[in-house]
């Protein structure tokens, strides 16, 4: 659910993804309200974003911010317009959730605490 927020952050405030009139990078994303789980559009085996969230305390989304995988040097100004609030817009909802630090009665922190919440399956852990 977070990534999803996340991704549908991104995506509300981007013009061209939130554009509903088009098919856009060989996909339907109007059906999917301009996101994809990267696993469904094309996979890689090794990802940094798989192996930090389920090894680490790390969560990571992968942005495209186009279709092309390596555009021209002439569209990078256009492109750099349609990712500007897109990407300002993700930044301050990546500060959303739970935070804090864990501590004893005496204000200690606790190392390697682990953090559950009911209904999601992953666990974090507090710093050592």
């Amino acid at each position: 659910q977070v990534f999803k927020m996340l991704a549908k952050a991104y995506a509300d405030a981007h013009p061209v993804i939130s554009d509903r009139s088009e098919l856009r990078c060989g996909g339907n994303f109007v059906k999917r309200g301009g996101i994809i789980n990267g696993a469904e559009w094309y996979s890689f085996t090794g990802g940094m974003a798989d192996f930090n969230y389920l090894h680490t305390n790390c969560f990571e989304v992968t942005v495209e911010v186009g279709c092309e995988k390596f555009p021209l040097e002439e569209e990078l100004f256009t492109i750099w317009h349609e990712n500007r609030d897109a990407l300002l817009n993700y930044m301050e909802m990546v500060h959303r959730g739970i935070k804090g630090i864990v501590s004893d009665k005496f204000g200690n922190p606790i190392k390697n605490a682990r953090i559950s919440v009911r209904g999601i399956q992953h666990d974090v852990t507090t710093g050592n």
